[in-house]
């Protein structure tokens, strides 16, 4: 009778914890489930494009899912790869350890470290992409995130036209 009380006792005691337990699963499905339909419409050849305006202050800024989380950007052709902040990579699910920053970046401020990984979705509009190398750099060496070659390379092509940024996949 004791260890039916007991376990009652310990399941009324993790009930409120359950959500947070679950929660990583279902994210990681409902990815997986995206992933399969986004490799569907690839096969068809969609020919997807997404255009971005010219900003008030002559940047081309906008907004892109990395990991499912809605994130601004600002196109940057000059770097080499997508650069984020680590407070942003935290929102992305990737967590660098303090020992991952090894990898010395050029910047406008001097050299300084970043930790490298993989941004395994990105979508702009309709373009989908998969497996972006990534810099990763600590809090307050940029102030947003920037998209770079990494991505951008692997597009069809881009260009710029009439204060525009045209990506085509």
């Amino acid at each position: 009778m004791w260890r039916f009380i007991l376990i009652a006792f310990a399941l009324a005691f993790a009930v409120p914890f359950l959500p947070g337990l679950i929660q990583p699963y279902l994210d990681a499905q409902k990815a997986e489930q995206m992933e399969e339909g986004e490799a569907a419409e690839a096969a068809r050849g969609s020919g997807r494009t997404f255009k971005i305006p010219l900003g008030p202050h002559g940047q081309y800024l906008t907004e892109g899912r990395l990991n499912g989380r809605t994130i601004e950007m600002l196109v940057d052709t000059g770097a080499s790869k997508v650069a984020v902040p680590e407070n942003v990579a935290r929102k992305i699910g990737i967590f660098p350890k303090p020992a991952d920053y090894t990898v010395p970046i050029n910047t406008a401020n001097g050299v300084t470290t970043g930790a490298r990984a993989t941004i395994r979705n990105m979508k702009l509009g309709s373009i989908r992409l998969r497996n972006i190398d990534a810099i990763i750099m600590k809090d307050g060496q940029l102030g947003i995130t920037l998209l770079g070659m990494s991505a951008l390379n692997k597009l069809d092509r881009f260009d710029f036209s009439n204060d525009t940024l045209v990506l085509v996949q």
